[in-house]
């Protein structure tokens, strides 16, 4: 069988993460915008207002928040993501323990970006390594396509019995 692609699209790794969330079927984004993340949260929302998902999207005032309330999404029984980066991530720091504590299978999207120094929007691991003793199962995507690929796997590995584990 032959197929004739007649379009094509050109995704950059924010809108391909969105894209991901939005096929997965999440039932609840709680998230604080932060450069560079940005993108997939708001993309996210758009898809909500705009009735192509049946999602909640719930903005908080930090990213404290933002991992407290999917932690209560998600010990509710609710398929559950967010996605920050940098200095919302080394916020968010705290509450991680409690997510992998309770095993709780949140899918994070974590876009890369330097942390203070005083300001850096540079891309960078260092925020990575904040959450490499956690808990939480990472994997680090090299393009967009891998950046789907993930978003995608992680619901599925995250909510496998053997493993309920947030990534």
């Amino acid at each position: 069988v032959e197929f004739e692609v007649n379009e094509r699209e050109v995704w950059d790794g924010n809108y391909a993460a969105s894209q991901a969330l939005r096929q997965a079927d999440v039932d609840v984004v709680v998230a604080y915008p932060i450069t560079p993340s940005t993108p997939i949260v708001e993309n996210y929302g758009a898809y909500v207002g705009n009735g192509y998902i049946d999602g909640e999207f719930i903005m908080v005032e930090s990213e404290h928040a933002a991992m407290s309330g999917c932690i209560g999404a998600s010990a509710a029984g609710g398929r559950v993501a967010t996605a920050t980066s940098s200095q919302g991530f080394a916020l968010m720091v705290e509450v991680l323990y409690q997510a992998s504590g309770m095993r709780l299978p949140i899918v994070l999207n974590v876009v890369n970006r330097a942390l203070a120094a005083p300001l850096n929007v540079r891309g960078d691991h260092a925020d990575m390594y904040l959450g490499r003793d956690c808990g939480w199962l990472q994997a680090s995507a090299f393009n967009a396509q891998e950046a789907y690929d993930l978003a995608l796997c992680a619901f599925k590995i995250a909510e496998n019995h053997s493993v309920r584990l947030p990534m």
